[in-house]
């Protein structure tokens, strides 16, 4: 499985691509057969400096944060790129992160068309706004001029799951705001976002400086480097809640921005007139979607008790028959586990739910290997009769694991269950009663809730999460603002009188 040109695979820093200082490099393995995808720079300290001296200078000595229409500029030309590069994005990402070809078109074509919607709000975007006149505590008439501008340098962490999709929405949401930024990808899928900087690199305006990207094969150095660069204004994460809160630790020196995406255990809720035929189907690609590798995945059925044996006779004859493999066929839904040590965490996740006494009703072990007894492979696996408060009830399997727990008693008792856990990034809700069903929504504690066959994710309407699922939001308008500083300019005025418009940037 192999890839038919070499992936870039060298650091991008101020406009150049460049080796790891040190002259290090590791390689990067497919996660179905195990072969060498390629292999990628090894950063270091010295050389998440370099970036950050680099973003530092773009941020302070040129017009990326002012100039809005060269900005929109560039990165429509990055978005018409992106587009035509998209088959060799699709294949770098399916080699490294073993993502389905049934689903990499939502990662790669949908994540750009998406762009859209930021570019476009670059150009008409409340940049500056006249409030006019106020006689405030001090007595003195005073024209009000509110301007938002950026916070400066941008430090990024992307995941393995979604490698183009973060790396985008990181790059994207600090560059359409004029930041600057330095991204550092996951150890994993590196090639992913080195081949996006050599997109943006031979195909936009981009200045240099202004785009930096960053591989390591040790997570923690790199990332220990760039949390502790005093340089960086800002931190967008996405990763888990451990290493999330090492992040805000970290930010909180020097009082930095920090947003944080901590993943989830999304639970999906069936009411007892929930329609099967719809909401079965909606359980098994809610949750086996990216191989179950998804922050945001319905992984937790909460049921009610009316309807608990034919939903789990249901989703196991559905598990049972759902194709798996080998993640360049598209026929198949669920694909290899990132690597072994995801493997054998999940692995012990559902050995140990078995031993306290839930059932696998299908799955439940690895799979046999597609690809010759190499790869990371775990059978499609439901485990019914799980506590709520069980380990698997609690925590992020992250890979095809569909935990269903059961509830007996009213809405009220299917609200707690849901939102007993500390994650609070998704949610879902199953029932034919429309009303019903957005009082159950209502009263969710997550930062976005599906109703029947729904999605929430769209780039106009912002995503984050309740509780240890993160802080800030990204996408829509809310997420453009995370990224912005509001800045309110008080000029001389006269009572009763409009205020006089203020410079432009």
């Amino acid at each position: 499985m192999s890839l038919d040109f070499e992936p870039e695979g060298r650091l991008y820093i101020d406009g150049q691509f460049r080796e790891a200082a040190g002259g290090g490099r590791f390689e990067v393995i497919n996660p179905a057969d195990e072969t060498v995808v390629g292999t990628a720079a090894d950063g270091q300290a010295e050389d998440v400096a370099a970036a950050v001296t680099a973003a530092r200078r773009a941020a302070d000595e040129t017009s990326w944060a002012t100039d809005h229409a060269f900005r929109q500029r560039v990165l429509r030309q990055l978005q018409d790129a992106l587009a035509k590069e998209a088959a060799a994005l699709k294949a770098v990402q399916i080699a490294e992160a073993g993502t389905p070809a049934s689903n990499i078109g939502a990662h790669i074509d949908v994540m750009t068309g998406d762009m859209s919607y930021f570019n476009d709000l670059i150009g008409r975007f409340p940049w500056e706004t006249d409030f006019g006149v106020h006689e405030g505590v001090m007595g003195l008439p005073s024209n009000r001029h509110v301007r938002y501008e950026p916070y400066g340098v941008v430090g990024a962490i992307t995941p393995w799951n979604a490698p183009f999709m973060t790396d985008l929405w990181k790059i994207h949401h600090a560059l359409s705001t004029g930041n600057t930024v330095v991204l550092k990808t996951a150890p994993d899928t590196p090639l992913t976002g080195s081949l996006l900087a050599r997109i943006a690199h031979e195909h936009t305006d981009i200045p240099a400086g202004v785009l930096n990207i960053l591989s390591s094969e040790d997570k923690a150095a790199a990332g220990e480097a760039l949390t502790g660069d005093p340089r960086v204004d800002m931190y967008h994460f996405t990763g888990s809640p451990a290493v999330g809160q090492r992040i805000y630790e970290r930010g909180a020196v020097g009082i930095r921005k920090v947003c944080l995406e901590l993943g989830g255990k999304s639970a999906n809720i069936i009411l007892d007139d929930a329609d099967l035929a719809v909401a079965l189907p909606l359980a098994v690609g809610m949750c086996m979607s990216n191989s179950g590798q998804g922050c945001a995945l319905a992984t937790r059925l909460v049921v009610h008790a009316s309807r608990y044996d034919e939903v789990v006779e249901g989703l196991t004859e559905a598990l049972r028959h759902l194709p798996w493999g080998d993640p360049t066929d598209p026929t198949n839904v669920v694909g290899p586990i990132i690597n072994a040590a995801q493997l054998a965490r999940m692995e012990g996740m559902v050995d140990r739910a078995r031993e306290a006494g839930a059932r696998t009703t299908v799955g439940g072990r690895r799979g046999a290997s597609p690809t010759n007894g190499r790869g990371f492979w775990y059978e499609p696996t439901l485990v019914a009769d799980v506590h709520e408060d069980a380990e698997i009830a609690q925590l992020e399997v992250f890979g095809p694991v569909l935990t269903v727990v059961k509830y007996d008693g009213d809405d009220d008792e299917a609200v707690r269950v849901a939102n007993n856990s500390r994650y609070g990034l998704s949610a879902y809700v199953q029932t034919q009663d429309p009303e019903r069903a957005w009082r159950v929504a209502n009263r969710l504690k997550a930062g976005t809730v599906n109703i029947g066959p729904s999605f929430y994710l769209s780039p106009d309407t912002p995503f984050g999460g309740y509780g240890i699922s993160g802080v800030g939001r990204e996408h829509g308008e809310d997420g453009f603002r995370e990224y912005l500083q509001a800045k309110t300019i008080a000029s001389p005025g006269v009572a009763g009188g409009a205020g006089a418009k203020g410079a432009q940037a």
